[in-house]
């Protein structure tokens, strides 16, 4: 069997030290893929071990076979009593596992400590609008069924958030975008928290549900009148305490703004009818899911019906009774000259929601700068993007909605980094894992990047 040679290393040759004094040494790792293979022998050669000057080497002599049954006998009694010092180990090391395991046990009135327990609370963000038009309103419901808490923030449409287009939009825009996961998105990446799901309902969907339910019981603290801003309008629901309304009326009540009022007034409104379905909607299951099948309620859903029931399920539990809490996002106004001015979030009032009713749902610390991760949907199929944006942010990832792909059909997904360090490459492997693909999957992208940290295009074997 040929030998490799192995080279003194305390003496050098004067040429290798001339060499060595010429150039600056290379790292292991910059040396080539050639120069390793030219320093190994030609295969076939018989190359003799080289030995530090000065040094000797008597010839080996042949071993008898008694010699050899002794070295062998020698090795096998050698290799039993390491399995036996190993097994001891082993051993030790699953009982002190298991006192450990029964002195935890044994604290039962102990708290847990946080991330010791998984995360039990989900979020839903809910949108309404008409049919084609863009959302009156908005809400970022929350629900821990383990913990029997319940509350939403009502969201402005004005309210300007980022992520679904590169130079952000009003937030009841994002229902224009065609993807069911986008008001959902924008949520998530202003907020910068956990978004679990994405509801869009239609103002036929809501007065269908309402009618369902067998009305809301509400206050209407103003007339709602339709028809012109000026001229004649009629009064589709008077002004009175304890009303009960059908879903036309609800609707009506829900997305009235009357001449001066604020958003806030809308939002108001909108939360009473919210609360109220939620309560009044069948609470057995099977019930509910055959209303939610009869309005077609995930129709632009992100979730299914037997998902989106679960979620009403805990969240109309607590509301029953008045026990859901509920909160305008707080905002700041922002001018831009149009005809109505911009809201953008307001930073002390978001961190105490941040600290409050939504402190489930932060991401991970990143423990740093956040990692952003552009996402590009190469299959075709609406929301896949989502689905992935889900799981980043799950794991501390700051998500960025690339949209779709330039082709689609796309079969393996492609995780793209901007050079083959070892950093780059293992953070690529994390995000992969993430994902439910494989390593394989792991690409350097010559072009380069200053988009994101890792950009992704999601092939069919990324399954939601």
């Amino acid at each position: 069997m040929t030998e490799r040679r192995r080279h003194s290393p305390d003496k050098k040759s004067g040429r290798a030290a001339k060499r060595d004094a010429a150039q600056p040494r290379r790292r292991k790792d910059e040396v080539s893929l050639a120069d390793r293979l030219a320093e190994l022998p030609p295969q076939g050669s018989a190359s003799a071990t080289v030995l530090p000057a000065g040094s000797s080497l008597s010839p080996v002599q042949p071993q008898t076979r008694k010699q050899l049954r002794a070295q062998r006998e020698q090795q096998q009694h050698q290799a039993k009593q390491r399995w036996i010092i190993t097994a001891a180990a082993v051993l030790g090391v699953v009982v002190l596992g298991v006192i450990l395991a029964l002195w935890l046990a044994g604290r039962g009135d102990d708290t847990a400590a946080p991330g010791e327990v998984g995360r039990t609370e989900r979020t839903l963000t809910m949108t309404l609008a008409a049919e084609g038009n863009a959302a009156t309103s908005g809400a970022l419901m929350v629900n821990d069924a383990d913990n029997e808490t319940a509350g939403s923030v009502l969201i402005q449409s004005r309210l300007f958030v980022e992520g679904p287009t590169p130079g952000g939009l009003p937030f009841g825009e994002t229902v224009l975008l065609g993807e069911d996961g986008a008001p959902g998105t924008a949520l998530a990446d202003t907020l910068k928290v956990a978004v679990d799901g994405t509801w869009q309902m239609s103002d036929q969907m809501l007065a269908d549900l309402v009618d369902a339910s067998d009305g809301v019981l509400v206050d209407v603290d103003t007339d709602v009148l339709t028809g012109p801003a000026r001229g004649q309008q009629s009064i589709v629901v008077p002004a009175g305490d304890a009303q009960l309304l059908n879903g036309e009326q609800a609707v009506a009540f829900a997305t009235y703004l009357g001449p001066d009022e604020n958003e806030e007034s809308r939002l108001a409104r909108f939360g009473q009818v919210l609360d109220q379905v939620t309560q009044r909607l069948p609470e057995d299951r099977a019930e509910l899911l055959t209303t939610l099948e009869d309005v077609n309620a995930t129709e632009n859903s992100t979730l299914s019906n037997e998902s989106l029931a679960d979620f009403l399920l805990g969240y109309g539990a607590v509301a029953d009774g008045g026990g859901a809490s509920y909160q305008s996002l707080p905002v700041d106004t922002l001018e831009t000259g149009g005809p109505e001015p911009s809201l953008i979030v307001e930073p002390a009032g978001l961190e105490r929601l941040r600290a409050g009713l939504l402190v489930d749902s932060l991401p991970p610390d990143s423990g740093g700068e956040q990692i952003t991760v552009l996402v590009q949907n190469g299959v075709g199929t609406p929301g896949l993007e989502q689905d992935a944006a889900v799981r980043l942010r799950d794991q501390g990832y700051d998500f960025f909605n690339g949209g779709n792909a330039r082709e689609f059909g796309r079969e393996q997904t492609l995780v793209l980094i901007p050079d083959a360090s070892e950093a780059s490459r293992s953070l690529a492997e994390d995000v992969a894992t993430t994902l439910g693909v494989p390593a394989s999957a792991v690409q350097i992208n010559d072009q380069g990047s200053s988009l994101a940290d890792v950009i992704v295009i999601l092939g069919s074997d990324f399954k939601p």
